[in-house]
Formats: C-alpha cells, structure tokens, sequence
C-alpha cells in the first residue's frame, strides 16, 4: 500500500507535466527503496533510510548517465559500484537492506539511450518518487516493528538473573519437575539470541562499536544461559555452600544490571557494582 501510494507520482508527472522521464524515475524510486531494498526496522526507521539513501542514488544516477556514453566505461563503473556498496553493507544492516536499491539506480541510469541533457529530469524524478516513499514510511500504514535485538537480549538477561536467585535459594519451593522445565526455557531463550532466529535486518552486524558490543552481549549472554540450564538440570547447591550462593547472587545481580544497561535504563556500574 505505502509504495503503491509513492509510486502514484507517475501519473501527475507522465500525464499532467509531459515528463516521462520525471515518472519513470519517481515509479523507480519507490519500487527501488519500497520492494526491492529490505529496510529494516520501524517506519520512521526506514524513511529516515530512505532520506539519508537519497544522496547516494542521486550520484549513482549522475554517474551511470556519464558513463553510459559507451559500454566499456559503463562496464567498469559496474564493477567499482558493485564492488563499493557490497564492501560498504558490512557497515550494517540499514546499508545492507539499501543496496540494492542503490546499485540498480546506476543500473537503470547505464540503460541507453545515452541522454545525459536529461539528468535533471532524472534528478527531479527520483527525489520526487524518494520523499514520496519517505512520507508514506512515517505516515500511511506503518508496520508493526519488529522486536530489537536489544530487547531479546535484555530479556535473556533478566531470565538468567531470576534463575540464578533461584538456584541461590534452592529453588525456592517449586516441585522437582520445575528445574528440567526451567533448563528447557533457558535452552529455549539462549537459542533465541542467534542472529539466524532475528528478523531479517535487525541482528546487530555492523562494523561500528554499538553494533560489535551488542554482538559480544548477545553471544556472552547466551554462553551464560546454556551454563545456567545446565545449571537447573543439577540438584541445588547444599544449604551450607555459601561461596556458590554468592556467586549465584553475583551473577543476577550482574545480569540485572547489564539488562537495564542494554534497554537503555543507565550504565552498567562494572564487575564492582555487581559484587558487594
């Protein structure tokens, strides 16, 4: 529906303005960012990724029209273009879901004939078609957002807190049966943390330090809920194993902490807040 709505500048521009190139592009501009590039996140997420895209298919645009003159350049530019935005998608996923999108505005650009008097028609049309897609992204029918790895994250580690106080305590006065259920949901939830169970665009690959330190939480926490069902599968520590107990209370003390951490609730305080 969004990109039907943003691919109707094709009709004011072909049939009131006479500009069929202004159509062709604005049609191609939806298509290229609202169905062929998979941006991820919410719709405010993904018309922000549609504006900050917008400089970089208008000079991928300008470029194919230059180097469309013979096959030879085209060619070459292919090949730079191609090798340019598929270095540049390990920057993350927003990157990554635009590139396509990217790489056929020069691809569309090549097409002949070799017309570079319509560039700004080009231009024109492609803004038009991009703000239009932006606009119905933030407006008209956004879809529902998909859980942030943060969030996965976060929830594991306030499970891995609430089992560690359990285990602390002997596991409290649930049944016996309580502690292979409770391994099994920790299994469960650390198998969840892989990046191959996340929503396509919403695991955290980039190269930027958020993104690697996210990574490093998700594979730490996961490593620590397999522990931890394994853990709840075993009888609960005797009454006088005071050193476990400490530990099992540092451990969700820690884990407390750094789920408020990764939500965004305050700084995690380090292992001396965590220990007392």
């Amino acid at each position: 529906m969004r990109v039907t709505v943003a691919a109707a500048g094709f009709y004011p521009a072909l049939y009131a303005f006479d500009r069929p190139v202004v159509a062709i592009y604005a049609l191609f501009a939806a298509v290229a960012f609202g169905v062929l590039s998979p941006l991820p996140g919410s719709g405010r997420e993904r018309a922000r990724a549609v504006l900050y895209a917008l400089a970089p298919a208008a000079a991928l645009t300008a470029l194919g029209t230059a180097l469309a003159v013979a096959t030879a350049p085209a060619v070459a530019g292919m090949l730079v273009v191609g090798f340019v935005l598929t270095f540049a998608s390990a920057c993350g996923p927003r990157v990554a879901g635009a590139a396509p999108g990217l790489q056929l505005f020069y691809i569309l650009a090549c097409f002949p004939p070799y017309a570079p008097g319509t560039l700004p028609q080009r231009l024109a049309g492609l803004a038009a078609g991009a703000l239009l897609l932006a606009a119905a992204e933030f407006r008209l029918l956004p879809e529902p957002t998909a859980p942030h790895y943060a969030d996965h994250v976060a929830h594991a580690l306030r499970d891995a807190a609430a089992t560690a106080r359990a285990l602390a305590r002997g596991h409290g006065d649930d049944p016996p049966a309580a502690s292979p259920s409770r391994s099994r949901a920790l299994h469960a939830a650390a198998q969840g943390l892989r990046f191959s169970r996340q929503p396509p665009g919403t695991s955290p690959t980039g190269a930027g330090r958020t993104h690697r330190a996210l990574a490093q939480t998700g594979g730490a926490a996961r490593r620590l809920l397999e522990q931890l069902a394994a853990l709840a599968a075993r009888p609960a520590p005797p009454p006088d194993d005071a050193p476990t107990r400490r530990l099992l209370d540092g451990i969700a003390d820690c884990c407390a902490e750094a789920a408020e951490a990764v939500r965004g609730g305050r700084p995690a305080r380090g292992r001396a807040g965590c220990w007392r």
